[in-house]
């Protein structure tokens, strides 16, 4: 390779790497490289060549080590300016790594002196790799694991030799359509490759940017301090001011940046400032201090407030300009195939539209959660602060698409759904058919679907993740019934998985039961949800009194709200209420008759004063019959005369429940069995 005079006069830029700089697969790579893209965003004053060569490994005792390529040595010759090495991904395999891994650093670092000790002195940018996914065949095979040693190595190497470092893997962790064979990325995936190291390179990261959830009448959590966060050009200095508390910080190379002030009580309106010295500022001008909640789900949670029952009546005198709403609804979400618009918008960046905050009668009101907002509206009259709430509800979604990659990638069974969202038998068929619907059959169509896994938590709680909430409220889990102990796992998956990412391990989170229709498995589902009230601080509102036949999407949504406001009432804000119905503690065995005993059972009675429905009485052989009963001292025994030795009870099992039992708050009594599975 030749270069000519000319390039000496331009700032020459030497691309290091494997198949991912080469640009194998991509159409017209010498155009659609990440080299190529990136001299064609850094312009003329720069020379960028492509030193990639495909299934290069860092390490030296490598299969494939980049240093007895050609290309090593023209990268040299070349007597770049500035060098990027994005290396290790051929390192990751089961051939390579568990032999020569402890060779990996002092291999780079010694890559990186060659280069350093050029008489050009270029600067070294060394890369964190881009992901590999899942689907890969070796992934489960120790490469998992494999990577992330690498990616741990390479931040190392950073430090240690004193040389900036790109992120690769963010963003483009939460795009697994740019990778269709779980390692290279498309030519979309490349061009976020070039920005990347175009940001590296030039410092020029597009100004001051904030989250798309910023803006006037937006709140913060009070009582603890308060996280502010953005992106900058690289070295930008940042200022933020809110209610006389002044903070700076210097944005990082890699365009990020966050401030921290100290905690505040509840008020507002605060002016909030967001000041640049290479940026125009940012001003609001109406920001509070009061609590802050994130509810999510599907479409019960995402039913709207003038569809509830009592929807005219609650629209003009309920009100509360102290509670603030920001919705995120989704762009796509329909029941007939895709367009190629609709496609574009099922992206980690696009599948959401922010309606920004109101505490107005205004079009955000009337399309806001019906149960989100009773919750906030009973929240505020109790704690007489402002309240903040967002609700990024999906109608149909199961718990899957909300449960981050890093989760999904644990365990075999969530890779195997992650793998196949198709036809899978852990998927419920429901969901399975809609994806078949929207996607026209078409199972070459290289696209996410909304209800894919980790989709929702990529576009929809990613984005969040540095926002400070109080906790989360939560009404999911119709498109997860057909399987119900898979539920059980991903439920705690989930609760574990968000806790983390807000980096807040306790963080409550507050569910509600699932309500009566006539479907399979309801009863039993009911059951499992109750017994997650195992997770550490959670707490959950019994729905089945107020659902219907036949109606998935029952109407008396502001039921549901206050009964989840009373659980964070009393659970989180020490208030003196009653927050839940009877739920079952233990049962005894006493003679031919079981007595259950109950939590929150007192005053424990029948809602219509009527004999007790829907109780059923067992033998070891687990063959359950209709039982007698009757409340004595706020116990309820069960029996019949068909069960000699009874040792299980189940109550309110039907799909649809008449079950009647409240305690004497008339707070009805979960669906219960004490079956042992």
């Amino acid at each position: 390779m030749v270069f000519s005079e000319i390039s000496a006069q331009r700032i020459k830029v030497a691309c290091i790497g494997n198949s991912v700089t080469y640009g194998a697969g991509i159409k017209d790579r010498t155009l659609n490289s990440y080299p190529a893209q990136l001299q064609e965003l850094l312009g003329n004053k720069y020379e960028v060549v492509n030193f990639g060569f495909s299934g290069a490994t860092m390490l030296k005792n490598g299969h494939k080590p980049y240093w007895t390529k050609k290309e090593f040595k023209q990268s040299q010759d070349f007597l770049p300016n500035i060098v990027i090495i994005h290396l290790g991904l051929n390192d990751q395999g089961n051939n390579n790594w568990p032999k020569y891994k402890d060779e990996f650093i002092d291999d780079y670092l010694d890559m990186i002196s060659i280069y350093k000790n050029l008489p050009s002195k270029p600067k070294v940018i060394v890369c964190k790799m881009t992901p590999t996914f899942s689907g890969h065949h070796w992934f489960e095979e120790g490469m998992r694991e494999n990577f992330k040693e690498i990616q741990n190595k390479i931040e190392t190497i950073s430090k240690t030799a004193k040389v900036d470092l790109i992120n690769l893997h963010e963003p483009l962790y939460r795009f697994p359509e740019y990778f269709p064979d779980n390692l290279h990325p498309t030519k979309d995936g490349i061009t976020i490759i070039a920005k990347k190291a175009y940001g590296a390179i030039t410092g020029d990261c597009n100004g001051l940017k904030l989250p798309k959830f910023y803006g006037e009448n937006m709140v913060f959590q009070r009582d603890e301090p308060i996280l502010i966060s953005g992106t900058a050009n690289a070295n930008d200095v940042i200022t933020v001011v809110l209610n006389n508390q002044e903070a700076s910080t210097i944005v990082a190379k890699n365009a990020n940046w966050k401030i921290t002030i100290p905690a505040m009580k509840a008020g507002g309106p605060y002016q909030f400032k967001i000041q640049s010295k290479l940026s125009e500022n940012i001003t609001f001008n109406t920001v509070y201090i009061g609590e802050v909640w994130l509810a999510s789900g599907q479409s019960n949670m995402d039913f709207k407030v003038h569809e509830m029952q009592s929807a005219k009546t609650i629209l003009k005198d309920s009100l509360n300009s102290n509670v603030f709403l920001f919705s995120m609804d989704p762009r796509v979400l329909n029941g007939r195939a895709f367009t190629k618009e609709d496609l574009a918008f099922n992206n980690t960046d696009d599948y959401f539209k922010y309606s920004g905050w109101s505490h107005s009668n205004d079009a955000v009101f009337e399309n806001f959660s019906a149960v989100a907002y009773a919750y906030a509206y009973r929240l505020q009259k109790e704690l007489n602060v402002p309240i903040g709430i967002i609700c990024n509800a999906v109608g149909g979604s199961p718990t899957q698409s909300w449960i981050s990659r890093e989760s999904m990638e644990l365990t075999h069974e969530t890779i195997n759904m992650l793998n196949d969202s198709w036809e899978n038998p852990l998927i419920d068929s429901w969901i399975s058919q809609r994806k078949s619907e929207n996607f026209g059959f078409n199972k070459t169509l290289n696209a996410r679907h909304p209800y894919d896994p980790t989709f929702l938590f990529d576009t929809g709680i990613e984005p969040l993740k540095n926002f400070n909430f109080k906790g989360v409220i939560w009404y999911q889990g119709e498109s997860n019934a057909e399987h119900v102990d898979l539920h059980s796992r991903l439920f705690k998956m989930l609760v574990k998985d968000w806790r983390i990412h807000f980096k807040k391990l306790e963080m409550p989170f507050y569910y509600v039961q699932l309500s009566s229709i006539d479907r399979r498995n309801w009863g039993a589902f009911r059951d499992s949800q109750r017994k997650l009230l195992s997770i550490n601080n959670t707490g959950m509102a019994v729905s089945s009194d107020v659902g219907h036949k036949t109606d998935v999407h029952p109407k008396q949504k502001w039921i549901i709200g206050e009964r989840l406001a009373k659980v964070a009432l009393a659970k989180l804000y020490n208030k003196q209420i009653t927050y839940s119905g009877p739920l079952l503690d233990y049962v005894n065995v006493i003679n031919n008759k079981l007595q259950v005993h109950f939590k929150h059972g007192e005053g424990l009675k029948t809602v219509d004063d009527s004999t007790i429905k829907d109780i059923e009485i067992a033998g070891e052989d687990k063959v359950f019959v209709i039982a007698d009963s009757e409340i004595k001292d706020d116990r309820l025994l069960v029996w019949s005369e068909k069960i000699k030795n009874p040792r299980f009870v189940k109550y309110g099992y039907s799909s649809f429940t008449k079950g009647n039992l409240v305690n004497i708050y008339h707070l009805p009594a979960s669906t219960f069995s004490n079956l042992i599975e």
